[in-house]
């Protein structure tokens, strides 16, 4: 009967090259032949076998252990699909919820007053600030802001209304 340590010694770099091709890692192979010689540490009755029998025991394990990472592999990789493709539908349906928000809002800012309009397209499409505003129209800084809240209170009540008109009929 042979010890674990001689087996161990042995067989150790023979079973990890045997498992590389499986699982393309070195450490992953030998991790997977320390769970070999784990199983087979386990297992009371082959170590009390001849030889040849331990090594095929030990090529065997190496064999099945490595088919079982390749299938837990293959399926955490369909999970991560699967994972990715709900992150993507709900990325598609955020980028949708945007677009029609943002359509309604070009929407109702084109009933606003001219004025009022041309206002927040420059501070909030353009990104202008209220100084840069009053200056390009040749107008009070406090009249930017005065248009500003007026656009927005009108915006709020139209918008307001939009909402309920689609919640009344989402849940009618």
């Amino acid at each position: 009967m042979l010890g674990i340590e001689t087996l161990f010694k042995e067989y150790f770099v023979r079973l990890t090259v045997y498992a590389y091709p499986f699982v393309d890692s070195e450490e992953i192979a030998k991790d997977i032949v320390q769970e070999a010689f784990i199983v087979l540490l386990d297992r009371k009755d082959i170590l009390t076998r001849p030889e040849p029998v331990i090594k095929s025991f030990l090529y065997s394990t190496v064999k099945n252990q490595c088919l079982n990472y390749k299938r837990r592999e293959a399926t955490a990789a369909k999970v991560h699909t699967i994972i990715q493709t709900d992150e993507e539908d709900n990325d598609q349906l955020t980028n949708l919820i945007r677009a029609e928000v943002v359509g309604v809002l070009h929407k109702q800012l084109s009933t606003l007053p001219d004025k009022c309009q041309h206002i927040c397209k420059l501070i909030y499409f353009d990104g202008k600030k209220y100084e840069e505003v009053a200056k390009m129209l040749n107008i009070s800084l406090n009249t930017v802001k005065s248009q500003r809240q007026r656009a927005l209170r009108i915006l709020k009540s139209k918008l307001m209304l939009s909402f309920f008109t689609f919640l009344k009929i989402l849940f009618i």
